[in-house]
């Protein structure tokens, strides 16, 4: 019995079966506490397999959370770049002859492809814009207005917490996996060292082995 030969569902019903049958039935508890494996010991470690279950139900809530506020992120990120790119074109035209809005603004040359250097971009040409009332009544002739850019600035703002959100989700997603490997081999070991045991205690009592879900060998 092995976690890493099984699905870890399967697994984890194959140790409640082999500790909860092992406090249940007293042939089986009598025997084992004559090699150490006393009530207290079998408690144990069936509550760490109890704990395992939690464990394994708050990592698939952490992927849950993972998954939206990752599709929350992109989401916004491809509304806010629809806006960027539309606003960019119109500007291009709106300030063809404005050298110093030109550079301020990056409105040559083509975006970056990276997403956070895309990012980058895109907070240059908002902030800039917000603070050239000259630039923006140019823009103006395009139906672009002052408030629009504040709600691309806002939004901008709302992308980076986003982003920030996600970055905790997936760590906290890591986290529980490492707290879950370890829990595995802490479990492996006690099961591992407890099913040798059991083999030599009930080597005569072969039935009693099958009710621990322990496979018979013959010979």
């Amino acid at each position: 019995m092995h976690y890493t030969k099984n699905r870890i569902s399967e697994y984890q019903s194959g140790v409640e079966v082999l500790f909860r049958n092992s406090m249940d039935q007293e042939d089986v508890k009598s025997t084992v506490g004559k090699y150490g494996y006393g009530e207290a010991q079998l408690s144990r470690m069936y509550n760490l397999n109890r704990e395992l279950s939690v464990l394994l139900d708050n990592i698939e809530t952490a992927k849950r959370h993972k998954v939206r506020v990752y599709d929350e992120k992109n989401k916004l990120y491809e509304s806010l770049k629809k806006d960027y790119m539309r606003y960019l074109k119109l500007a291009r035209i709106a300030l063809a002859d404005n050298a110093g809005a030109t550079a301020a603004l990056i409105l040559d040359g083509a975006r970056a492809r990276t997403k956070n250097e895309f990012i980058l971009q895109m907070k240059a040409f908002i902030s800039n814009l917000i603070n050239n009332k000259e630039w923006l009544t140019e823009l103006s002739v395009y139906n672009i207005s002052a408030d629009d850019i504040k709600i691309m600035d806002a939004n901008l703002d709302e992308l980076e917490r986003k982003m920030r959100v996600c970055l905790e989700a997936q760590g906290q997603v890591r986290s529980l996996a490492v707290d879950k490997k370890r829990l595995l081999v802490q479990l492996q070991s006690y099961v591992s060292d407890y099913v040798k045991v059991v083999r030599i205690a009930l080597e005569e009592k072969p039935k009693l082995l099958v009710s621990l879900g322990i496979t018979v060998k013959n010979g």
